[in-house]
C-alpha cells in the first residue's frame, strides 16, 4: 500500500513537472522567432498564399497559448506533429535518430559502470597506495579534459595517424569489412563509445572510490570481518551494495540525459543521432522537432528519477517511502 501511495504521489508530481517544463520550452522557443520567416529568407519565391497555408498548417496564425494547448492535446495521443524542415512525422524522426544515439550511449554507460566498479573498489581497498593514486589521477584527468578535445585526439590518433578506425558517420559508403553491415556499424561505434566511456568512467570511478572508502570504515563491515565472513564476500557483496546506493542518483541522471547530452559527441564524430537533429532543428527553428525532442528528454529524465527512487528502496530496506 505504501508503495502504491508513493508511486501515485510521484506520478502526480511528474505530470505537473512535465507540464511546467513543456510550457517553459514552448514559450521560450516561440519568443525566438518565426520559422516561416526563415524559410522566406531562404526561398524568396514563396507566394503569399503558400505562406498563409503553411502558417495555418503549423498553427502559426493562432495565439501562442492556443498553439500550446493544441500541441499538448496531440502529444497525449503521441502525435508530435510534422517537421517543418524535413516534412516528416516528428515521432518517426525521434525514433530513427534517437536509436542511433542510444547505440553509442547505452554501451558506453554499461562499460563505464563495470570499469568504475572494478577500479573504484581496487583503489578504495588500497587507499593511498600507488594503485589508488593512479586511479585517482586518471579519473581526475578524465574529468578535466574537454569532451571535444578527447574526441579530436582519438580521431587524429586512430583515424588519421594509424588509419584503424573511421572518423565520422555511423556507416561506410563503401563497406570495407566483407560486406557485413553489422560489423561496419560496430566499427564506426568504437571511437564515439570510447570517448563517452572515458568521461563516464571518470566520474563513476571517483564516486565509487569515495563511497567505498566510507563504507569500509563503517562498523557493520568491521563486525562482518570479525564474525569470520570471507573478505571477498564482505567487499563485493555487502560493502559494494552499500557503496552503490549513492551512485544511483548520478546513474539516474546519466541515463535520463542520454539524449540531452548527445550533441557534443555527435558533432565531433558527425554521428547521425538525436543530438545532431536537435541542434539542426534549433538552427532552423523547426518548432515541432524541438518540442518533440525536448518532451522526450524531459520524460526520460523524470522516469529515470522515479525509477531510481524505487530502486533505492529495493536495495536498502532502511529507506522509507514516507
Amino acid at each position: 500500500m505504501r508503495v502504491f501511495v508513493f508511486l501515485t504521489r510521484r506520478l502526480i508530481f511528474a505530470i505537473i513537472l512535465m507540464l511546467g517544463v513543456s510550457a517553459a520550452i514552448f514559450f521560450l522557443i516561440n519568443a525566438i522567432g518565426n520559422p516561416i520567416e526563415l524559410m522566406m529568407a531562404e526561398t524568396p519565391g514563396m507566394t503569399g498564399e503558400v505562406i498563409e497555408r503553411m502558417k495555418s498548417y503549423y498553427g502559426l496564425d493562432q495565439p501562442p497559448l492556443t498553439r500550446y494547448l493544441l500541441w499538448l492535446g496531440r502529444l497525449l495521443h503521441l502525435d508530435f506533429g510534422t517537421s517543418i524542415v524535413y516534412n516528416q512525422p516528428v515521432g518517426s524522426l525521434i525514433l530513427t535518430w534517437g536509436w542511433q544515439t542510444l547505440k553509442i550511449q547505452v554501451p558506453a554507460i554499461l562499460i563505464a559502470l563495470a570499469i568504475a566498479i572494478l577500479f573504484g573498489v581496487t583503489a578504495a581497498r588500497r587507499q593511498h597506495s600507488r594503485s589508488d593514486f593512479a586511479v585517482m589521477g586518471t579519473a581526475l584527468l578524465g574529468q578535466s579534459l574537454p569532451a571535444f578535445f578527447l574526441g579530436i585526439l582519438l580521431i587524429f590518433l586512430f583515424s588519421y595517424t594509424l588509419d584503424w578506425l573511421p572518423s565520422y558517420g555511423a556507416y561506410s559508403t563503401r563497406n570495407p569489412l566483407g560486406g557485413s553491415p553489422t560489423l561496419d556499424a560496430l566499427w564506426h561505434m568504437v571511437l564515439p563509445v570510447a570517448m563517452l566511456t572515458f568521461f563516464n568512467t571518470a566520474t563513476l570511478t571517483l564516486l565509487m572510490r569515495s563511497n567505498m572508502v566510507d563504507v569500509l570504515k563503517s562498523d557493520f563491515i568491521a563486525a562482518m570481518r570479525a564474525s569470520g565472513i570471507p573478505e571477498r564476500r564482505v567487499i563485493y557483496v555487502h560493502a559494494l551494495r552499500a557503496a552503490f546506493i549513492p551512485m544511483l542518483t548520478y546513474l539516474g541522471l546519466l541515463i535520463g540525459l542520454m539524449l540531452g547530452t548527445a550533441p557534443v559527441t555527435e558533432s565531433v564524430f558527425t554521428w547521425p543521432g538525436l543530438g545532431s537533429l536537435y541542434v539542426a532543428a534549433i538552427h532552423q527553428l523547426d518548432y515541432p522537432v524541438i518540442m518533440g525532442a525536448s518532451a522526450v528528454i524531459a520524460f526520460m529524465l523524470i522516469c529515470t528519477t522515479l525509477l531510481t527512487d524505487v530502486i533505492y528502496v529495493l536495495i536498502d530496506p532502511r529507506i522509507s517511502l514516507e
